[in-house]
């Protein structure tokens, strides 16, 4: 099934990944500013700089610019250089050439480190429990074969399209496991937030605001954040996988829209954890307390009116899970 002719779908492609990036950019500078400059407006030292993330901030950028770049090299070179037989669509279909096998890469590379992330972050929250991640982690593995299978293949054709009968089944199955390892990480790291809130509401810790009116707690954001941001990922992995699976020409604009989406979801995550707003109060005092022994310490702050408040100041910053102090 093909909805629009090749050349048509490249240029829709061209013209999506263009205006996503120029939001993932946006994104990024203020994900940066977070992970590099301190509150006070000075540059972090090395020991308060969350490493991981950077490099992996890093990493998309450079894999999102290039697969632009490439995109923006063969569009000007079948439209506008090009003047032999087949047209633009030749060039298109030259499976085995450089622009081809450089853009195959960069999708199924953005999504892996994307699903990587959120492995981590899902390992990270829960006590680092290798158990816990243990399913995603292997389907994440079976994700990385899949995409070597298919630019293996794609290596072989000298003429032809990555939504051919011969690749489909590998990156169907890449798709599928996309999709699959999006929501059990999502759904296990918003589950092991809501069990802390609900621990804490057992425990008699309001994690509400009731100054005028009942506030959203500040774990109930963090779960909003990563349900919100989450679902722009998979949502985008949904619609990779219909338009691959019927081989409709429309997967090429999708699948712009799914490498800048992982950037953007990415930086979403870091930003809104940053900016999650904060319980006040007017006076505090802290008492540590503990889930249980196999869960990682964290620390209450109670204000004065007898009111506690639990926080997941951030998901990635700490290895254990934070009260924010009440002011």
């Amino acid at each position: 099934m093909t909805s629009l002719s090749l050349p048509a779908a490249e240029l829709i492609a061209q013209t999506f990944g263009c205006v996503l990036y120029g939001i993932y950019l946006v994104t990024l500078g203020i994900a940066a500013r977070f992970l590099l400059i301190a509150d006070s407006g000075r540059w972090k030292r090395s020991s308060e700089i969350r490493w991981i993330m950077v490099v992996v901030s890093g990493l998309l950028f450079v894999n999102s610019t290039l697969d632009l770049v490439v995109s923006t090299i063969t569009v000007v070179q079948a439209f506008v250089l090009y003047s032999g037989p087949g047209g633009a669509a030749h060039i298109f279909t030259h499976g085995s050439g450089w622009q081809t096998m450089t853009k195959a890469f960069c999708v199924p590379f953005q999504s892996l480190l994307g699903d990587g992330i959120l492995i981590y972050r899902c390992w990270f929250l829960w006590s680092k429990s290798w158990l816990i991640v243990a399913l995603p982690f292997l389907i994440w593995l079976a994700n990385v074969a899949c995409a070597v299978r298919f630019l293996s293949l794609l290596s072989q054709a000298s003429q032809g399209l990555v939504i051919s009968t011969v690749i489909q089944p590998w990156l169907t199955a890449f798709w599928s496991m996309t999709i699959c390892i999006n929501i059990m990480t999502t759904s296990l790291i918003v589950g092991r937030i809501w069990m802390v809130d609900r621990e804490n509401k057992k425990c008699c810790i309001d994690t509400v605001s009731t100054t005028h009116n009942r506030r959203r707690s500040t774990l109930g954001h963090a779960m909003r954040n990563i349900i919100e941001s989450g679902m722009i990922y998979t949502v985008v992995s949904i619609f990779t996988l219909a338009t691959y699976t019927i081989q409709s020409t429309l997967h090429y604009p999708v699948s712009a829209l799914e490498i800048h989406s992982v950037g953007i979801t990415f930086n979403l995550i870091l930003i809104r954890g940053v900016r999650t707003p904060q319980p006040q109060r007017d006076t505090s005092f802290t008492v540590p307390f503990r889930f249980s022994p196999s869960q990682t310490a964290a620390t209450t702050t109670a204000g004065g009116d007898g009111i506690d408040h639990f926080a997941l100041s951030n998901l990635d910053k700490e290895s254990q899970i934070t009260a924010v102090d009440a002011k």
